[in-house]
């Protein structure tokens, strides 16, 4: 996360646009994969500190998932508070950040769905 942070401090050294038809800021598309990737590395770490309590793997993931939703939730929550207060606008850092952030968190919430109503 203090990758994404940096590349957040960055894209703002660098200016607008960050997301627009004038051109995409290299800095915030770092930012975007950082966060994807740590969205999606969350549910592992989670569930590789439950292995000397929980000896049984499927025990711990049901204990991770909903967590991991409750951190996506937060995420999306987040993204939807900074998003916001830029208009989600492709000139505005908060707009961008905001909007890749409740993007990339969506789709992880949509994902746990499938995978909960799946069985």
């Amino acid at each position: 996360m203090l990758i994404a942070a940096g590349a957040l401090i960055l894209a703002a050294v660098s200016g607008p646009p960050y997301l627009g038809t004038d051109g995409v800021n290299g800095w915030i598309v770092l930012f975007a994969g950082v966060l994807f990737c740590a969205l999606l590395a969350v549910p592992f770490a989670l569930e590789s500190l439950q292995r000397a309590s929980h000896a049984e793997s499927d025990a711990r993931w049901d204990r991770v998932v909903p967590v991991w939703g409750a951190i996506a939730l937060a995420v999306g929550v987040a993204g939807v508070l900074a998003g916001a207060s830029g208009d989600f606008a492709g000139d505005s850092l908060a707009g961008s950040a905001g909007l890749l952030a409740t993007i990339e968190s969506g789709l992880v919430v949509v994902a746990l769905v499938f995978v909960v109503l799946s069985g």
